[in-house]
């Protein structure tokens, strides 16, 4: 006798747009793991750590940051030094913690709100901070399709997929900061966005920053050529053809 399983209900806005790539490689989470290894970090700090599950993978010291942690995974690992800041990312930056011990990350995971003008605050907050030879990475920079890039916050409460427009920081950082090297990699589910090369006291977007923010702000996929173009401009490429690997 064969047995039939109810099927799983479908995630709203789980869809393939066509248009948009299938993000098919290995998981973010063992991306940053082969970073860490890779990169040996003495600091790893986190935004939007939440659940903790990004986390528990640490061997390293490092900072997270929520204004909200709900805490499942076992995070008390390896790490010499462990410090969980719950407040929002802003706050954190403004209490100048890093500068007032000294510390530089070498390695950081953004994953905060889904919002262009947030994302783009965390980046140049933690690339100001970060040593130079470090990396940032970007979570959710791959959509696989338009409905999931809405910046209608009632995505989160539904519990639909939701990457929100955190893409358009890839296209500032393209078109503004030419120096930076950007890598966008097809890990599942949303993608991972790495960035290296960092200027740590570069000021272009921070001088400009309220015109840069009324200006991406309101782009949709159409304004900059489609999906297509979008991921032909910034590669999307597999996790192992990441260059810092």
């Amino acid at each position: 006798m064969r047995l039939f399983r109810k099927p799983k209900a479908r995630t709203e806005g789980s869809h393939q747009d066509p248009g948009f790539p299938v993000n098919d490689g290995e998981s973010y989470l063992d991306v940053i793991d082969r970073l860490e290894a890779k990169l040996q970090p003495s600091l790893y700090l986190e935004i939007g750590s939440r659940s903790g599950t990004s986390l528990a993978r640490r061997s390293c010291s490092y900072i997270a940051i929520d204004p909200q942690f709900a805490i499942r995974a076992n995070v008390f690992n390896t790490a010499t030094h462990q410090f969980f800041f719950q407040q929002t990312s802003d706050d954190f930056f403004a209490s100048q913690f890093l500068e007032r011990q000294g510390w530089m990350p070498e390695l950081a995971f953004i994953d905060g709100m889904h919002l262009f003008e947030f994302v783009l605050r965390d980046f140049l907050n933690c690339e100001a901070r970060m040593a130079p030879h470090g990396a940032i990475c970007l979570h959710d920079m791959a959509p696989f399709n338009a409905d999931m890039t809405t910046r209608d916050l009632s995505y989160i409460e539904r519990g639909a997929a939701w990457t929100g427009d955190v893409w358009k920081l890839l296209v500032a950082l393209a078109d503004l900061r030419p120096d930076l090297k950007i890598e966008l990699l097809s890990a599942r589910k949303t993608g991972l966005a790495v960035i290296s090369n960092l200027a740590p006291g570069n000021r272009v977007l921070n001088d400009d920053l309220d015109d840069i923010v009324q200006r991406y702000q309101g782009l949709d996929f159409d304004a900059i050529g489609g999906p297509a173009r979008y991921f032909d401009r910034l590669g999307h490429k597999l996790p192992s053809e990441l260059s810092l690997l």
